[in-house]
C-alpha cells in the first residue's frame, strides 16, 4: 500500500527568502502535496486563511516570515507571531494538534533552508498520520 503524502501549506512571505535559487524551488519545483500561498508580509495572514485550509484538509500548515530585526513592514512578523499562536490555541482546541502548525522565522542570508525544514516538517507530520477531518461547521437539521 502506498501512503499518500501529507498536504502542507505553506504560507510565505515575499521577502524571506532572498536567495533567487531558493525562490526559484518553490516557485517552480515544490512537491505535489505542499501548496504555496504567498504574502506581502506573514502579519497580513488572518486567521481564517488558516481556518480555511484547515477545512480544505491541510495536514500541516507552515509560516515562515522574515526576522523580527528585518522586517520590511516593521513588525508585521510579531503581529502574525502572537495572532497565530493564538489562533493555533484554538484550532487545538477543535482537535488540530499544535505539532502540525509552525511559524518558522527565516533569515533572508540563510540559503536552501526551505527544503530541509519541509522535508523535517512532513516527516513529523507523517509520524502524526492523516488529519481527521475537523467538524467546524453545523447546520441545523431542524425544519423551520
Amino acid at each position: 500500500m502506498i501512503r499518500k503524502k501529507p498536504a502542507i501549506v505553506l504560507f510565505q512571505c515575499q521577502y524571506c527568502l532572498a536567495s533567487s535559487m531558493d525562490q526559484y524551488w518553490v516557485e517552480t519545483e515544490l512537491p505535489e502535496n505542499v501548496k504555496l500561498i504567498k504574502v506581502s508580509c506573514s502579519g497580513r495572514i488572518d486567521p481564517l486563511y488558516i481556518l480555511n485550509a484547515v477545512q480544505g484538509g491541510a495536514d500541516g500548515i507552515m509560516v515562515c516570515g522574515c526576522m523580527p530585526e528585518k522586517c520590511h513592514y516593521k513588525e508585521g512578523n510579531l503581529h502574525a507571531r502572537r495572532t497565530l499562536s493564538e489562533f493555533c490555541n484554538f484550532l487545538n482546541l477543535l482537535g488540530y494538534s499544535q505539532d502540525r502548525f509552525v511559524f518558522h522565522w527565516m533569515n533572508i542570508d540563510e540559503r536552501g533552508v526551505i527544503q530541509s525544514l519541509l522535508t523535517e516538517f512532513e516527516k513529523n507530520l507523517e509520524k502524526l498520520g492523516a488529519q481527521p477531518h475537523l467538524k467546524t461547521r453545523t447546520f441545523s437539521q431542524e425544519k423551520a
